[in-house]
Protein backbone atom coordinates (compact mmCIF):
# COMPACT_ATOMS: atom_id res chain seq x y z
CA UNK A 1 0.00 0.00 0.00
CA UNK A 2 1.63 3.65 -0.61
CA UNK A 3 2.15 5.69 1.68
CA UNK A 4 -0.34 8.99 2.12
CA UNK A 5 0.53 12.46 0.24
CA UNK A 6 2.04 15.25 1.81
CA UNK A 7 -0.30 17.27 3.40
CA UNK A 8 0.36 21.19 2.50
CA UNK A 9 -0.39 24.38 5.14
CA UNK A 10 0.57 27.79 4.29
CA UNK A 11 1.79 30.46 7.30
CA UNK A 12 -0.65 33.70 7.38
CA UNK A 13 2.17 35.56 5.84
CA UNK A 14 2.20 32.94 2.58
CA UNK A 15 -1.44 32.77 2.40
CA UNK A 16 -2.09 36.87 2.28
CA UNK A 17 0.95 36.65 -0.67
CA UNK A 18 -0.62 34.28 -2.52
CA UNK A 19 -4.08 35.97 -2.54
CA UNK A 20 -2.32 39.20 -3.58
CA UNK A 21 -0.80 37.07 -7.23
CA UNK A 22 -3.05 37.28 -10.27
CA UNK A 23 -5.33 34.42 -10.54
CA UNK A 24 -3.02 32.33 -12.93
CA UNK A 25 0.29 33.00 -10.76
CA UNK A 26 -1.99 31.88 -7.77
CA UNK A 27 -3.03 28.78 -9.77
CA UNK A 28 0.95 27.82 -11.19
CA UNK A 29 1.92 28.11 -7.34
CA UNK A 30 -0.95 25.61 -6.25
CA UNK A 31 -0.54 23.12 -8.96
CA UNK A 32 3.39 23.04 -8.23
CA UNK A 33 2.35 22.49 -4.55
CA UNK A 34 -0.08 19.93 -5.39
CA UNK A 35 3.01 17.78 -7.77
CA UNK A 36 5.56 18.12 -4.52
CA UNK A 37 2.60 16.90 -1.84
CA UNK A 38 1.79 13.69 -4.32
CA UNK A 39 5.75 13.06 -4.80
CA UNK A 40 7.06 10.37 -2.47
CA UNK A 41 9.73 12.42 -1.48
CA UNK A 42 9.48 16.37 -2.78
CA UNK A 43 13.19 16.69 -1.94
CA UNK A 44 13.95 15.08 -5.41
CA UNK A 45 11.93 17.41 -7.37
CA UNK A 46 13.87 18.96 -10.08
CA UNK A 47 13.43 22.72 -9.45
CA UNK A 48 13.77 22.00 -4.78
CA UNK A 49 16.83 23.44 -3.86
CA UNK A 50 17.76 23.78 -0.22
CA UNK A 51 18.50 27.38 1.49
CA UNK A 52 22.15 28.16 2.57
CA UNK A 53 23.19 29.88 5.88
CA UNK A 54 20.77 30.46 8.51
CA UNK A 55 18.10 29.70 6.24
CA UNK A 56 19.97 25.97 5.55
CA UNK A 57 17.05 23.72 6.81
CA UNK A 58 14.09 25.63 4.58
CA UNK A 59 13.55 24.99 0.99
CA UNK A 60 12.38 26.72 -2.12
CA UNK A 61 11.34 26.23 -5.66
CA UNK A 62 10.58 28.88 -8.58
CA UNK A 63 7.13 29.14 -10.19
CA UNK A 64 7.97 31.44 -13.28
CA UNK A 65 8.65 35.15 -11.48
CA UNK A 66 8.21 33.55 -8.05
CA UNK A 67 10.10 31.80 -5.40
CA UNK A 68 8.03 29.52 -2.78
CA UNK A 69 10.06 28.87 0.73
CA UNK A 70 8.93 25.90 2.54
CA UNK A 71 9.83 23.48 5.09
CA UNK A 72 9.19 19.59 5.64
CA UNK A 73 8.05 17.84 8.40
CA UNK A 74 9.13 13.85 7.37
CA UNK A 75 7.42 12.95 10.14
CA UNK A 76 4.13 14.02 9.86
CA UNK A 77 4.59 14.41 5.95
CA UNK A 78 3.75 18.14 6.18
CA UNK A 79 4.49 20.76 3.84
CA UNK A 80 4.73 24.30 5.60
CA UNK A 81 4.79 26.77 3.06
CA UNK A 82 6.39 30.05 4.91
CA UNK A 83 6.64 32.43 2.05
CA UNK A 84 5.39 33.40 -1.80
CA UNK A 85 7.98 36.08 -2.97
CA UNK A 86 9.04 37.74 -6.38
CA UNK A 87 11.85 36.26 -7.67
CA UNK A 88 14.35 39.24 -7.16
CA UNK A 89 13.19 39.80 -3.51
CA UNK A 90 16.26 38.90 -0.61
CA UNK A 91 15.14 35.30 1.52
Amino acid sequence: MPEKSWSVEFSNSALKALKRLDKTASLRVLDRLGELADAENPLRHKDVRSLEGKLKEFYRFRVGEYRVIFELDPRDRLIGVLAVIPRGKGY
